[in-house]
């Protein structure tokens, strides 16, 4: 069997891991191993191996926080990527909104330069009472229809509701016609508004048998009406005009003397 080398004998010097065997000149040599017996030194389970390795080879395992350092990074980094993709959206959203809202500022300056719209205006010229004498006389109005607008017409639908009173009371009721009225033009309309079979107020009873006292007399209106300008139409508005006038007498020679009408639109 072959000696083994104790640990002792292995040279250290230079680092170098080389094993040198212990020399000696007076021991006879050993015999021929036998292959099947032989055990690599290597393999055995007594023998120590010391093996140097220069400083600046050695590597350190990192702690386990690192991973965790790392992570929270790599997150921080995502978060702050969507933070800047939603900035960059929500700023292209803005500029764009604010892109549509002077392009329609400035469509709508345009708009009302050339069109000009305006409120069709009405003044009452006349109301008279015909039948004065009846369980429901008719009170026949005329009325003039202005429209200011420079380039827009309004077309007035049939059945507009009417109503006539006084003091608060409702006395007669009606319905207004079909008008079409352009643009710079003033037109004349007429209807007749039915009184109703109540007890009237002293003043309009007088005022039927020919007395030529004054009255203040509220006529309302309210008309489903629908606008064109250039070549584009605007249905479903509603248009409520308000008159407060002083009309003296009702039957002889009447005459209105003071009025006010009121016009706006609803939708």
């Amino acid at each position: 069997m072959a000696d083994r080398v104790l640990p002792g004998s292995y040279s250290t010097a230079f680092g170098s891991p080389f094993v040198h065997p212990t020399s000696d000149t007076n021991k006879e040599p050993d015999p021929e191993p036998d292959p099947n017996t032989i055990r690599h030194p290597w393999l055995s389970s007594t023998e120590t191996y010391i093996v140097q390795v220069a400083k600046d080879q050695i590597y350190r395992v990192p702690p386990p926080e690192n991973a965790y350092l790392v992570e929270r990074y790599r997150n921080q980094v995502t978060d702050r990527t969507k933070r800047s993709l939603v900035l960059v959206f929500l700023g292209w959203l803005c500029v764009s909104l604010l892109v549509l809202l002077v392009l329609f500022s400035i469509v709508s300056v345009i708009f009302f330069i050339i069109v000009r719209p305006g409120e069709p205006q009405f003044t009452v010229d006349q109301v008279h009472v015909k039948n004065s004498t009846a369980m429901s006389p008719e009170y026949d109005f005329i009325m003039s229809l202005s429209n200011p607008s420079k380039s827009m017409s309004y077309s007035f639908e049939k059945d507009g509701a009417a109503f006539l009173s006084y003091n608060g009371v409702n006395i007669a009721i009606g319905q207004t016609p079909e008008l079409e009225q352009d643009s710079k033009s003033t037109s004349k309309i007429n209807f007749v508004l039915h009184g109703l079979k109540i007890v009237v107020p002293k003043h309009i009873a007088k005022a039927l048998k020919g007395s030529n006292d004054d009255l203040e007399l509220e006529l309302e209106l309210e008309i489903r009406v629908s606008a064109k300008a250039w070549g584009l139409d605007v249905d479903g508005m509603h248009i409520a005009v308000n008159c407060d006038m002083t009309s003296q007498g009702l039957v002889k020679e009447p005459r209105i003397k003071t009025q006010s009408c009121k016009t706006r639109f609803r939708s």
